[in-house]
């Protein structure tokens, strides 16, 4: 960069140190105690609601294939495959005869497959932010030391794990997300996405998406073949001294 250049640019800064300053309002967002049942005590803060809004976001959701259909009058229309269709086990798309239809079929499982891991990340990133922003506290270090030994390594994911297995069903899965966003103030249909993110994420267990990512569950599976169980069993409290 050559003296002149610099010169322009500590002149440009200089010149846009006389602008006019304008404040932001100051928000505060509140905060407020929530204890467990098990009678861990932690303290909830309000989350911004761009960030509410922004965990929801669809960017990355795969496309689905398109079908071909033809016409009455002999014209050919395609519309997009639904996500309710059955999805047929690699030894039924190799039994299919035609050709077209046998790669039609492949192309919509590796969809349904790619969807389902999409799902599992997204609804991840709601629990996480409910879990990370909207609780201040972190285990205590006896309790963090127990999750390392499970396998769970860095610090947001251990705090992820000793949340979410202090929710072991819907109710308290709930309770906990009206909560905490109660202390900030989404669309009533923002809230309902959001609260089956949330729910969805923590059923499938902290571990999920890393899981997935070694072995996505194949598309449509049941919640017993794709799904982690609940969490529960997990230490949540330090051993007896």
């Amino acid at each position: 960069m050559s003296e002149g250049s610099i010169d322009t640019a500590l002149a440009r800064r200089l010149a846009d140190d006389d602008l006019p300053l304008v404040e932001a309002p100051t928000v505060t967002l509140p905060r407020a105690r929530y204890r467990f049942a098990d009678g861990t005590v932690v303290t909830l803060r309000g989350i911004a609601q761009m960030l509410l809004y922004g965990a929801q976001s669809e960017a990355g959701k795969p496309a689905p294939p398109l079908r071909e259909v033809r016409m009455a009058g002999g014209g050919v229309q395609h519309i997009p495959r639904r996500d309710d269709e059955p999805v047929l086990s690699a030894e039924e798309i190799a039994q299919v005869r035609d050709p077209d239809k046998r790669r039609a079929e492949d192309a919509y499982a590796r969809y349904r497959a790619e969807l389902n891991q999409w799902e599992i990340e997204r609804n991840t990133r709601m629990a996480r932010l409910l879990f990370l922003v909207g609780v201040e506290d972190s285990p205590p270090p006896e309790i963090a030391d127990l999750w390392k030994q499970m396998g769970f390594g860095s610090e947001m994911d251990i705090k992820y794990a000793w949340l979410a297995a202090k929710l072991p069903n819907a109710e308290t899965m709930a309770h906990f997300f009206e909560t905490v966003t109660s202390l900030t103030i989404p669309t009533e249909e923002g809230l309902e996405r959001a609260e089956e993110m949330f729910q969805s994420a923590v059923q499938r267990g902290p571990g999920a998406v890393a899981d997935a990512g070694r072995s996505a569950p194949a598309a449509g599976a049941t919640p017993a073949q794709g799904q982690a169980p609940p969490t529960t069993g997990i230490p949540d409290d330090a051993p007896a001294p």
